[in-house]
């Protein structure tokens, strides 16, 4: 009972800990945030002390407990020792699930790694990539989103094990694609843009362009391709192509819709995914 009551008073102690650091570093961001918004001086001062206190208290909150955490954990150690001599088989079967429970973390950060576009799915859905529209998008596309979700970045792969969901950089040795989707709102004039100076000069060059209707709502396409000299990339390790793909879609502007607004730029392999999800894409009233 006693090793209980140590047990729970050490949990106790950890969330007390852990509570206090994270709302002092939290009130210091909050004042970072509340004075540069304010043009204050006084921001980078109040942080600091903010900051100062914090570590204080913590450091005298374990100073404090040192002696009861150290005469606790002789007393848990002593009790443990008598309890793996009077019982080894359950002990070695308590060992044994420890060390697997050890492992977990790692095996769950592997998998993260390995599958790191579906793992994004955990944070970011792929339904809703954008305010007033309906997306379906691939498990193996790796989504990241801007504050207030109005800007959102994918990136993806079809080459080799990236088409299962398979991190792209792991495997393939390349770059992936991107896509970013933005709306706005219906009186919004934003569209994307590209100076005529940058098609002129060989390096950019105007292919195609392409329209469709997602619902009824028409969207435009205009598709580039890029061509590069240096296709090396030393310092991560990988590889450009020497021909690059880019594509600038918006829907046109009719007074009613929210307006979409999407781009692609990467490998012509993956261009036809990105226009899948597009196309599929849904207007939501």
């Amino acid at each position: 009972m006693e090793v209980r009551t140590h047990v729970l008073k050490r949990v106790l102690l950890f969330f007390a800990e852990a509570g206090l650091l994270i709302v002092g570093y939290a009130s210091a961001f909050k004042l970072a945030i509340h004075f540069d918004s304010a043009d204050n001086n006084l921001a980078p001062i109040l942080v600091l002390f903010t900051l100062l206190i914090t570590i204080f208290s913590f450091l005298v909150l374990r100073r404090r407990t040192r002696k009861w955490k150290i005469e606790g954990d002789a007393a848990g150690w002593i009790a443990d020792r008598s309890w793996r001599q009077a019982h080894p088989s359950r002990a070695k079967k308590v060992r044994r699930m420890y060390r697997c429970l050890l492992c977990l973390p790692g095996i769950c950060v592997a998998i993260v790694f390995l599958f790191l576009p579906v793992a994004s799915r955990i944070v970011y859905s792929g339904t809703y990539l954008v305010p007033h529209y309906r997306f379906s998008v691939p498990l193996n596309w790796m989504i990241l989103k801007s504050r207030g979700d109005f800007f959102v970045w994918a990136f993806f792969s079809y080459q080799g094990a990236a088409r299962y969901g398979f991190t792209p950089i792991w495997f393939n040795h390349s770059l992936p694609s991107s896509a970013t989707f933005v709306s706005s709102d219906p009186t919004s004039a934003f569209t994307w843009w590209r100076p005529q100076s940058e098609t002129t000069h060989g390096h950019t060059t105007h292919v195609a362009k392409t329209e469709f209707k997602m619902g009824t709502i028409e969207v435009n396409c205009w598709e580039y391709r890029h061509t590069y000299n240096d296709t090396s990339a030393p310092s991560v390790g990988l590889v450009t192509p020497a021909v690059l793909w880019e594509v600038l879609c918006s829907t046109q502007p009719n007074g009613r819709d929210f307006n979409l607004h999407a781009s692609f730029f990467g490998q012509r392999e993956d261009v036809p995914a990105f226009y899948n999800v597009l196309q599929g894409a849904t207007p939501t009233h």
